[in-house]
C-alpha cells in the first residue's frame, strides 16, 4: 500500500510538471522568431550567438568563461547536505545574422542543462574535469583578436598576464564546506556530487522575453515586484533623491576621476585632474579611445534591450527554437506517463482499501 501511495503521489507530480511543460511549450511556440534588425517593443522570440560585453564570469567547478552559471556541490552520504549552491548571471550581447541586441537576464528562467555532473570515486578521487575556481567569479577582460584591440586594451591585457598571483594548493584549500570531503578525503568519509550548468560565449540560444527601451529597463526593473527588498529600497532611495534634485547630472560630476575609463588601473583614456605633485599617468594619443571606452557602457535610453516584463517572464533556452520546443515536448510526454501511473495507482489503492483487490 505504501508503494502504491508513493506511486500515486509521484504520478501526480509528474503530471503537474507535464502540464507546466505543455504551457511553456505553447508559450514559446505562439511567438514567431524576430530578426534582430526589425525588433519592435513588446514580447519577442529571438535566437543568436552569445557574446560577452567586455567581462565574463568564471564558473566555480570547471573554471570556464561564461555569462551565466549554476553550480551545486552536495555530499552523497547518509546525511546529504548542500556545500555549494551558487548562481550568477550578467548582461551579454546576442548576435544574429542581421544584428545584435543586449540581453539583461535579471530574473530569467534558464532552460539549460548541466554540462558537468560527476561524483567522487569510491577511493575519494575527484572526478575528471573538475577544475575549481581559485579566484574571483569575474574575469575582467574577454578574449579579443589582437589585431582589433586598441593600444589601451593590449597594454591592459599584457599587464594582467604579468601580474603575479598567490598559488592555491588544492590539497589544503577547501572553501566549500566545514567538513564532509570525499570517501578517503581530507575532511570526512562522505562522497560528493558536482553539477554545473553554464552558458559560454559562442553558444547558440533562444530567448523569449520583452524588448524594452533601455531607459525603461533602467528605471523600472529595480522597482519590479519580483525584485528583492534591497532592490526596492534602492529604487525608493533613487526616486526620493531624484525628486529632491540630489542626483548628479553626470557620472563625471558624481565620481570625478573615477568616471574616466581605465583610471582605476592607471591607464585613463583622458587626462585626469590630479594634484600637481602626483605622477602623471600615460594617456592614449588617440582621442577616439576615450569615446570607444564610453560607448561600451553608455547605452542610449531609446535602444531596445531584451529583459523581462513586469507581468511577463523571460526564458533563455539552449539551442535553436526547434530545440527549445523539443525540450518541453519530452517533459510533456513524461507528464502523460505520470497521468497514466496516477490512474493505475488510484485504482490499485482503491481496491486495497475496499478489499476488492
Amino acid at each position: 500500500m505504501l508503494f502504491v501511495a508513493a506511486g500515486l503521489v509521484g504520478g501526480i507530480v509528474l503530471f503537474v510538471r507535464g502540464l507546466q511543460a505543455y504551457r511553456r511549450d505553447r508559450q514559446i511556440s505562439s511567438v514567431a522568431t524576430s530578426t534582430l534588425d526589425s525588433l519592435a517593443a513588446g514580447e519577442v522570440r529571438v535566437t543568436g550567438v552569445v557574446e560577452p560585453i567586455d567581462q565574463t564570469l568564471i564558473s566555480p567547478l570547471q573554471s570556464r568563461p561564461c555569462v551565466w552559471y549554476r553550480a551545486k556541490v552536495e555530499t552523497t552520504g547518509d546525511n546529504s547536505r548542500v556545500l555549494l549552491n551558487e548562481e550568477k548571471a550578467q548582461e551579454f550581447r546576442l548576435k544574429g545574422e542581421t544584428g545584435a541586441i543586449r540581453v539583461v537576464p535579471r530574473g530569467a528562467r534558464w532552460e539549460i542543462g548541466a554540462v558537468f555532473d560527476e561524483r567522487t570515486s569510491i577511493t575519494g578521487d575527484e572526478p575528471p574535469g573538475l577544475h575549481r575556481r581559485s579566484g574571483t567569479a569575474y574575469h575582467g577582460w574577454v578574449e579579443r583578436d589582437p589585431e582589433t584591440m586598441t593600444d589601451l586594451e593590449r597594454d591592459t591585457a599584457a599587464q594582467a598576464l604579468l601580474t603575479l598571483r598567490q598559488p592555491v594548493d588544492p590539497l589544503t584549500t577547501d572553501d566549500w564546506d566545514q567538513g564532509g570531503g570525499s570517501f578517503f578525503g581530507r575532511k570526512g568519509t562522505e562522497g560528493r556530487r558536482y553539477r554545473e550548468a553554464r552558458l559560454e560565449p559562442g553558444e547558440t540560444i533562444t530567448v523569449l522575453g520583452q524588448a524594452w527601451p533601455w531607459g525603461d529597463v533602467r528605471e523600472v526593473v529595480l522597482a519590479s515586484t519580483t525584485g528583492s527588498n534591497i532592490d526596492r529600497d534602492i529604487a525608493g532611495d533613487l526616486a526620493i533623491a531624484r525628486e529632491m534634485g540630489m542626483l548628479a547630472a553626470s557620472p563625471e560630476e558624481a565620481w570625478g576621476n573615477a568616471a574616466i575609463p581605465g583610471f582605476g588601473i592607471g591607464l585613463p583614456t583622458i587626462e585626469p585632474t590630479l594634484d600637481p605633485e602626483a605622477a602623471r599617468p600615460a594617456v592614449p594619443a588617440d582621442p577616439a579611445a576615450h569615446e570607444a571606452a564610453l560607448a561600451r557602457y553608455d547605452i542610449p535610453d531609446e535602444e531596445l534591450v531584451l529583459s523581462r516584463g513586469l507581468r511577463g517572464g523571460m526564458a533563455i533556452y539552449a539551442g535553436t527554437p526547434a530545440e527549445a520546443t523539443s525540450h518541453h515536448d519530452a517533459a510533456f510526454m513524461v507528464g502523460l506517463l505520470g497521468a497514466v501511473m496516477t490512474v493505475l495507482c488510484a485504482f490499485a489503492l482503491g481496491g486495497m482499501l475496499t478489499g476488492s483487490l
